[in-house]
């Protein structure tokens, strides 16, 4: 018992820095922060501590679709659970975290049951791309609401929703953690690296402010680019997964480099190519 816990000590700070730096990116821009509803944080530490990484990574293409949806059905309609709007702010928080993390759980479980009948990382690809292009074209919002108002690195975490958010990350890895160890099938581990609980609690903080401030509307534009997501995670995960078996299980270090170095390029994609892709469709948009 002594080892896994030890590993849970020397690990959980490398991952938890890792979110506290892409979860701040995303306060540049709403649109940057609704693809990195998705981003494979906890699905790298996940296919690195797997024995079996390709199973890992192949159980969560479909997760990742199945949470953009769930993401984008609460933005859209926030009042979908009518008698939360009653309850105090932190009744509402967790009422809606609880509600979507049950709706998670019975079809996170489902998709990963049946994993087998689902199409493999090309298909769920082309079918996320063609679906993203669509869904942008058809739900794009006005360009005025994706911009956000600047924020400190510690004033954005040193407050009660930076630190709710934080501790539902510790809790989303405690149960990858725990899944890791005692999963019978690698399938369940990468079910349990999809689990989006500080993305569930993230929503629910911002729509409780909006609903204070009268504007439900300012959650549309991190739908804009939610279900680009996928479109990240799914070559993401297949090459990570493939590379990392280049390194033997005990080659930590050299694993952890190569994590850092895919994550790297992933968020300096994101920071890079989504303020251009919004700039060109809110141009689209206005002509």
């Amino acid at each position: 018992m002594t080892a896994p816990l030890l590993a849970f000590a020397l690990k959980l700070p490398l991952a938890l820095a890792v979110f506290l730096v892409i979860a701040y990116a995303g306060t540049t821009d709403r649109r940057i922060a609704g693809v990195l509803f998705t981003f494979p944080i906890l699905n790298g530490v996940a296919i690195i501590a797997s024995p079996q990484p390709v199973v890992v990574a192949d159980a969560i293409y479909p997760l990742v679709i199945f949470n953009c949806v769930l993401f984008a059905f609460a933005m859209t309609f926030p009042d979908a659970l009518p008698p939360v709007r009653a309850l105090p702010r932190n009744a509402k928080l967790f009422a809606r975290v609880a509600a979507w993390s049950i709706a998670w759980v019975a079809g996170a479980y489902a998709l990963t049951d049946v994993r087998a009948a689902i199409p493999g990382a090309g298909v769920l690809f082309a079918g996320s791309a063609a679906f993203a292009i669509l869904f942008i074209l058809a739900c794009w919002t006005t360009s005025s609401s994706g911009a956000t108002l600047p924020t400190g690195f510690i004033a954005f975490w040193a407050n009660p929703i930076g630190a709710g958010r934080i501790a539902f990350f510790i809790l989303a890895y405690a149960c990858l953690f725990f899944v890791s160890y005692t999963a019978l099938d690698e399938k369940w581990v990468g079910m349990a690296s999809a689990l989006p609980l500080p993305g569930f609690y993230a929503v629910a903080a911002l729509m409780d402010d909006a609903e204070r401030a009268g504007a439900s509307h300012t959650l549309l534009p991190m739908r804009d680019t939610l279900f680009l997501g996928p479109v990240l995670v799914i070559p993401f995960n297949w090459a990570f997964a493939r590379l990392v078996t280049a390194f033997p299980p005990d080659a930590i270090v050299s694993r952890y480099s190569l994590l850092f170095g895919f994550w790297a390029v992933a968020a300096f994609a994101l920071v890079l190519l989504v303020p251009r892709m919004a700039a060109y469709f809110d141009r689209r948009q206005s002509d």
